[in-house]
């Protein structure tokens, strides 16, 4: 027996140096926190009497965030919000997020594309309970049209189409046609295709903008142009950009916002989620034909959300 016991103790006493040979695994290196203020506003603020939030979160080098960001009340220190984020100035969320009022109540949950909320979100009351919503297409622009002249004739060769924004949109959809003189022309009427389209839920507003879009596609245009338009055009909600665009013959310098470009595109219906509070869109159309005018025909419907 002593023997055995002397055996296992010899095993031990060579098995401990293997061990500490062993290597250890390596630690992770996490960039420091930082912590940002901010006034009611969601304005960064280096004013202790101005701050009503506080973030704190990772950042590489690059300055992307890294991990989970954290933000919180202040001077409270209660949990305002939680989760990752694609970019910041502005914010996308990104993933699976969750947000809370100042009483310590979930004010929302629910997970984020890109900025984009997806069809779990769900948001609640301070008092807990749960906010509903429903969605509904109308028309912020019917169907409009204009005539745009070459860019060597004597007239404009440029139109901007303004589009009033109903209170309450969370995204549109616009439906635009540019083609040159002596195409077939549009045989789309309005977009009341998508009047139908509505849905409840405050988190069936991309499924919605997609579903319309589906529809407006399918209306109409049963005679598409047989050649690319020589056009470019922009959609943008800044006033100053739409001016600068008049001013300079067609263009919008890149500090200024656009929400699409594109170059020698005939047709195109897409969905946009709008930034919130945007009242106005500008969508700016350019004829760069030398001797050919262009008509542009276009139509906007917005998604308007009203909750409860």
């Amino acid at each position: 027996m002593a023997k055995r016991y002397f055996l296992h103790a010899l095993f031990l006493l060579i098995g401990l140096p293997a061990l500490a040979q062993r290597p250890k695994p390596a630690a992770v290196s996490l960039p420091p926190a930082d912590t940002v203020y901010f006034d009611r506003d969601w304005e960064r603020t280096e004013t202790l009497e101005e701050v009503s939030y506080a973030r704190i979160a990772r950042h590489d080098a690059a300055g992307k965030t890294v991990g989970t960001v954290r933000d919180y009340f202040y001077p409270s220190w209660k949990k305002q919000w939680e989760g990752k984020m694609a970019s910041e100035a502005p914010d996308k969320p990104t993933g699976l997020c969750c947000g809370w009022h100042e009483n310590g109540q979930v004010s929302f949950r629910g997970t984020y594309v890109n900025g984009v909320q997806q069809a779990d979100y769900r948001s609640w009351r301070a008092d807990g309970r749960e906010i509903k919503c429903s969605s509904k297409m109308v028309e912020a622009l019917p169907l409009s049209n204009a005539t745009i002249h070459c860019s060597n004739c004597m007239h404009s060769s440029r139109k901007v189409f303004v589009v009033d924004i109903p209170d309450g949109t969370v995204g549109i959809v616009y439906k635009l046609d540019v083609r040159d003189e002596g195409q077939p022309p549009v045989s789309w009427s309005t977009a009341l295709a998508v009047a139908a389209v509505a849905g409840s839920g405050g988190a069936a507003a991309p499924a919605l903008l997609g579903t319309a879009a589906s529809a407006l596609v399918k209306q109409g245009n049963n005679a598409p142009p047989t050649v690319s338009t020589k056009c470019h055009w922009y959609i943008t909600p800044d006033e100053d950009a739409a001016q600068q665009f008049m001013d300079t013959k067609g263009t919008i310098g890149k500090d200024k916002v656009c929400l699409r470009a594109a170059l020698n595109t005939p047709q195109e219906t897409r969905p946009i989620t709008l930034p919130a509070g945007t009242r106005r869109l500008f969508v700016c159309v350019n004829n760069d034909n030398y001797t050919t005018d262009a008509t542009a025909t276009l139509s906007v419907s917005a998604l308007v959300q009203s909750c409860q």
